[in-house]
């Protein structure tokens, strides 16, 4: 058994070159050879998965960004190797989703590599994102954060720097099309979910396994200040699809155009991705990845 291990030394509070020798050493238990990889620039996840193909597992440590790059490259080369997830980012959204500690060397520690889920991926135009894609002032702000902030602030940065944006946001103008249904008009927040929550919050009971090879698609289509109030609410209760500003579709594919022709961004996973048009397709059970020992997969 071969695993190819690629780490973000500058990630979370920056002790990955540190930490990756505690993680050799515990992956020599368990497979016969362990490959490391640094990373050194945006990017570099994807290329190492290229490059070197011959492995039964690949393991990242790094936030939702470095998870995402070397799903691509997984995606790109067709992979079946199982991914190993240690949480390294000040998100860490798809770790926590997947019931892996906090603390890296709890999450370290807790693999036998005996459990496994397979999980959904969504693509859109020539990326990868393995949470959500979405639109609106929220988004924006979680990726202005710089990395000085993050590293100073953590969690606080995009809280502080969210409401800095719903203070001045503005609707935007947007054609949906999806295989779940069409919308056209104002849109205040827009987001393609491939699970039931994100972080605290619980947007709807449908899709917890993130297996279905479907995403919940949300649309807000108002920008009142009483409006936000009510869905905050529901997202609390796992009932923001039963909102009066709420469209909710299930859906496989969709398309995103801008109606006014302003420049939209979409976000991915927290960090910018690409800018309208946009084509996102759900894949199915795209990847297997290993699961904490005493995680159970139901």
């Amino acid at each position: 058994m071969k695993i190819l291990f690629i780490y973000n030394p500058n990630s979370g509070d920056e002790s990955g070159k540190e930490f990756v020798g505690e993680v050799e050493d515990y992956l020599k238990k368990y497979f016969e050879e362990v490959i490391l990889r640094e990373t050194k620039e945006a990017g570099d996840g994807t290329k190492f998965v290229e490059e070197i193909r011959d492995v039964d597992a690949i393991g990242v440590y790094g936030g939702d960004g470095s998870v995402n790059e070397v799903l691509l490259g997984m995606h790109k080369t067709s992979s079946r190797a199982k991914l190993l997830i240690l949480p390294g980012g000040t998100g860490n959204l798809l770790a926590k989703k997947l019931g892996i500690d906090d603390d890296k060397e709890a999450a370290l520690r807790s693999f036998d590599f005996k459990r496994t889920k397979k999980i959904d991926l969504g693509k859109v135009n020539d990326k990868i994102f393995s949470l959500f894609a979405s639109i609106g002032a929220v988004p924006e702000a979680i990726h202005e954060v710089s990395s000085e902030e993050k590293s100073k602030f953590g969690g606080l940065a995009y809280i502080k720097k969210s409401i800095e944006k719903l203070a001045s946001s503005e609707e935007y103008k947007l054609d949906v099309k999806s295989d779940g249904g069409n919308y056209s008009g104002p849109v205040d927040h827009l987001i393609v979910g491939l699970t039931n929550k994100i972080g605290k919050l619980e947007f709807t009971q449908e899709n917890e396994e993130m297996n279905s090879g479907k995403a919940n698609l949300f649309i807000m289509t108002s920008d009142s200040v009483r409006d936000r109030l009510e869905v905050l609410k529901d997202s609390l209760s796992g009932e923001v699809e039963e909102g009066e500003s709420i469209v909710h579709y299930t859906v496989k594919e969709m398309e995103i155009n801008s109606m006014d022709g302003e420049e939209v961004a979409l976000d991915i996973d927290g960090d910018k991705g690409p800018s309208l048009p946009v084509k996102i397709k759900i894949l199915k059970e795209e990847v297997e990845v290993y699961l904490p020992s005493e995680v159970k997969d139901d």
